[in-house]
């Protein structure tokens, strides 16, 4: 099959910037499913001590089909992450607030963000940009000095765009109409308020197996350059200086679809960066995990702590997260928290809670305050909204765990 066939991509329609017709489906509703991309590259570095953070933005309404689609890539994406010990925070539409982003960005080595890239020409053909950069989050646009001032990121930190338009090149109405040098444009404007904010890497790509491929690669030793090329034909990419920022590189694909020529993938910063051990800093290290665990221990951790919550083994539990399980472990598409929350193990709640699990991820259309007042857990509910718990729309039936 031709993955291109099955590509949509999708765009901003932001009101000060643009007007007209936009595609309305995610990049990710119809492409193959990330489970099925196989030969991920064993870690060679554990994940533990590292911090990620992942945000989707407003695709077409808080339950639309594309912005659920690209919800849904971007948790198959952080399996990987999550796969390899590194601690996860994730913001996805609606639940998108820029002060708690920028929070959670502190200290991080990994930023991922799924959904409309910004630009300020979508109708006039050849489609120069004047403007393209920043994120489209829900109420809120964040502009590149936003970016550039406001995120500080752990060093050496990485910045992965999945599906978002101009980042890599081209958007869904210019293919085979936009040059090599409107996609230098693009990529060097738009990569150039990171790497100015610190991160040293900024890839960007349209296909989600591609971002999962990445992400698994950082934790192998290779380098940022070598990684980009992993995933691609070295035949059809330009490495160039980085117009906008002198210590950097750019570099960009250039293929052939259906005889039109089409830019998809993009990396800029210093390719000669890498993941290692010291790449992470004392103070973005998990409180709850001291001790360095391969990413087999890791995932023992979580399965075994998985194990405790549901036998209701509160103190295994508590001993198991001190030693370095992640309290935003998942299985099956549930958080612990939430799993805590339904077996009424208060306890458990407040510790998962101090140990920083995301009391705003949802299940099934519940957050763990909404399930805790679904099913009426009255100890659970004041340590969930002083935690910063807020309640969900929910989307089904009151949800059970398998």
């Amino acid at each position: 099959m031709n993955p291109f066939k099955i590509l949509l991509l999708i765009f901003l329609s932001f009101p000060i910037l643009s007007e007209g017709e936009h595609p309305n489906h995610a990049i990710g509703e119809s492409l193959l499913k990330i489970s099925k991309r196989a030969n991920l590259s064993d870690a060679t570095i554990s994940g533990n001590g590292y911090k990620a953070v992942a945000l989707v933005g407003d695709v077409d309404g808080d339950n639309g089909p594309s912005t659920l689609g690209y919800i849904k890539n971007m948790q198959e994406v952080t399996k990987v992450l999550k796969a390899r010990g590194v601690q996860v925070a994730e913001f996805y539409s609606p639940r998108t607030p820029w002060e708690q982003i920028k929070e959670a960005v502190k200290g991080a080595n990994i930023v991922l963000y799924a959904g409309h890239g910004v630009g300020s020409n979508l109708t006039n053909s050849p489609y120069h940009q004047k403007y393209v950069g920043g994120f489209a989050l829900k109420g809120k646009f964040v502009s590149n000095d936003e970016v550039e001032n406001s995120l500080k990121p752990a060093p050496g930190a990485v910045v992965i765009f999945l599906g978002a338009c101009f980042t890599a090149g081209n958007m869904a109405y210019d293919m085979g109409v936009i040059d090599a040098e409107e996609t230098k444009h693009r990529i060097s404007m738009y990569s150039a308020p990171f790497l100015k904010a610190g991160f040293q890497g900024y890839y960007a790509t349209w296909a989600p197996w591609t971002a999962q491929s990445i992400v698994a690669d950082l934790f192998t030793g290779k380098n940022y350059g070598g990684i980009y090329d992993t995933q691609t034909k070295l035949a059809e990419v330009t490495k160039l200086d980085h117009p906008e920022f002198s210590k950097g590189k750019l570099y960009y694909h250039k293929g052939l679809q259906e005889a039109k020529v089409i830019f998809d993938y993009a990396f800029a910063g210093n390719p000669n960066a890498k993941f290692s051990v010291t790449t992470t800093s004392e103070e973005s290290k998990p409180s709850n995990n001291p001790d360095s665990l391969t990413p087999e221990e890791q995932n023992a951790k979580n399965n075994a702590l998985i194990k405790a919550i549901y036998k209701k083994e509160s103190n295994t539990a508590l001993r198991l997260l001190n030693e370095g399980a992640d309290p935003n472990t998942e299985t099956k598409g549930w958080r612990i928290l939430h799993l805590s929350v339904y077996f009424d193990l208060p306890e458990l709640v407040k510790i998962l809670l101090e140990k920083k699990a995301d009391p705003n991820y949802q299940v099934d259309g519940y957050t763990a305050l909404s399930l805790a007042t679904a099913y009426g857990r009255t100890a659970i509910i004041p340590l969930l909204e002083a935690a910063g718990g807020t309640k969900s729309r929910a989307a089904s039936s009151k949800p059970k765990p398998q």
